[in-house]
């Protein structure tokens, strides 16, 4: 009889009957809209440790959503959705802008991260 070690799963085959590496299925999907105007919604919420996917789309022009406190920066173009994945590890408020037009800009919100 083999032993427990040689009947487990090898990384490479628990991966590929996951799906891919590191993937790992949001527990809430927002979407969010760009425009001149600002963010739709403008107040993002998460919970701590959980993930969430960000489906982001431009109502008129080319536009960026940048978080900063999470190293993200996303491009989003007129006619396509791009996704962006967030789990927040830790609680508390953090800012989110347009990066083409920067941090003091009108197009700007906030991730609310709670416990």
């Amino acid at each position: 009889m083999k032993d427990l070690a040689t009947r487990t799963l090898r990384p490479a085959v628990l991966c590929a009957a996951l799906g891919a590496v590191g993937a790992v299925p949001p527990d809430q999907t927002i979407l969010v809209t760009a425009s001149r105007e600002g963010f739709k919604p403008a107040t993002l919420k998460a919970r701590l440790g959980e993930t969430v996917r960000l489906q982001l789309q431009s109502a008129d022009a080319e536009h960026c959503f940048a978080l900063d406190a999470l190293r993200v920066e996303k491009r989003i173009v007129p006619g396509r959705t791009t996704s962006v994945d967030l789990a927040p590890d830790s609680a508390g408020r953090f800012a989110f802008y347009c990066c083409l037009e920067g941090p003091d800009s009108s197009e700007k919100g906030t991730l609310v991260v709670t416990e």
